[in-house]
């Protein structure tokens, strides 16, 4: 099962919600209490809306709870509107491509489950 994280309100950074709460999603990631999947280990997302027209995006295949990157990135990166996603494949492949959130144009989404070429 796929996690998220979804904040909208005063400007905080990053790491004051992925890595700092006691239930953070990268201490989730690692070791979920009330699920089946205990480790979401295929990777992550993080989407922020800052100055600029379009949101910044960082995706990658390393658990969110093991790659160095990300918490270097998410220490200065401060906004009032993130998305986060960490994600225990169900089968499809491991690549940055099927990481949330996507972003196209001004937008970042993420949904659940699969999105068939034939709905698009």
């Amino acid at each position: 099962m796929c996690r998220w994280l979804a904040y909208t309100g005063a400007e905080v950074f990053l790491e004051q919600l992925i890595f700092e709460p006691e239930n953070s999603l990268a201490r989730q990631s690692l070791s979920a209490q009330h699920t089946n999947w205990p480790t979401n280990g295929d990777g992550f997302g993080v989407g922020w809306y800052g100055t600029r027209d379009e949101p910044g995006l960082f995706r990658d295949v390393l658990p969110a709870w093991n790659d160095s990157n990300l918490r270097n990135v998410s220490a200065p990166i401060q906004s009032g509107l993130f998305f986060a996603h960490v994600r225990a494949s169900t089968g499809a492949s491991t690549s940055r491509t099927n990481y949330h959130p996507f972003r196209y144009g001004p937008w970042l989404f993420m949904h659940h489950s699969t999105i068939s070429t034939n709905s698009l």
